[in-house]
This record gives C-alpha cells, structure tokens and sequence, in this order.
C-alpha cells in the first residue's frame, strides 16, 4: 500500500530538495591598526635619508661624517695698501687677467717678464682707438660705467 507521501511526483520538479546552509565569502582584511602607519614612517625615513646622501654627493651640504677639510687661507689687504683692481692702474703698472678674454678681470700684479704693462690710460672715455698712437700698444682694456667721468681705457703691451 502506497501513502500519497511515498509515491514518486508526477513532475521532476516537485521533488524534496534539500536546504543548505548560505555560505558567505570571507569578510576582507582591512587595513587598519599600526600596520600602515610603520610603513610610511619607514618609507618617510628612508626617504630622507635618500634625500641627504644625494645632497652629500652632489657636496650641496658637508659630509658630516667626513675628516673636516683644513681651513680655506684667508688673506686680507692692509688698509694702507694700494687698491688691486685695475680702475686704479696708472702707466708703468703691471695687470693680470683674472677672467676670459670675453669678460675680462684685471688685477694689479708684480711686474715680470711677460706681464701686461700700462702704457698709457686715458680717463673720462671708453674709445679704444686713443691707444692707436701709443708706442708698444698691443692690447686694451676699457670700463664703461654709467657715468661717462668714470669710464677709463688702458693701453697695454708685454713687459720685456
């Protein structure tokens, strides 16, 4: 004898299932606590510390773990000395070019064998064509300021 329970469904369908329990994905890790914090403080330290090897390399800031380097010698006119830019130089004066040819810096300097010496300067112009008729004229310096009474020309030759 049959129940209606035991007999097979008319449809497919209609047969038990039977229920599962719902499985849900794990939860997912969150970043939070002092995890990220030590990271960046870490990649901030070592940063910096990037940051100052770079500076040492490029001798932007002193070594400080380097041998101090001995002291730069500084020397000091006497008041009483004379000036030792050439806007001073006067006939019979030696100079020296400090700079290029294109941006000349003459000093007075010793006078030697080979050293440009002054032979004439004419003051209150800046017309190099004045050392035309100057004997031994070879090279020329000229200052042009502003103010046309400070200008100067140097005409200039070897020293014997």
């Amino acid at each position: 004898m049959h129940t209606p329970d035991d007999r097979p469904p008319a449809d497919p369908l209609e047969q038990k299932t039977e229920l599962l329990p719902i499985v849900q994905a794990p939860p997912r890790p969150r970043m939070g606590g002092r995890g990220p914090a030590v990271i960046g403080i870490g990649l901030l330290a070592a940063s910096l510390v990037i940051f100052a090897g770079v500076l040492i390399a490029l001798k932007l800031v002193p070594n400080p773990f380097a041998e101090e380097a001995p002291p730069i010698p500084v020397t000091t006119a006497s008041p009483s000395g004379p000036p030792r830019t050439a806007r001073f130089a006067q006939p019979g004066d030696c100079v020296a070019n400090h700079g290029t040819e294109q941006d000349p810096d003459l000093v007075l300097t010793e006078c030697a064998p080979g050293a440009l010496e002054v032979l004439a300067r004419f003051d209150a112009t800046n017309d190099t064509g004045e050392c035309t008729g100057v004997q031994g004229y070879r090279y020329h310096y000229f200052y042009d300021s502003e103010l046309t009474g400070l200008d100067f020309v140097l005409c200039m030759g070897e020293r014997p």
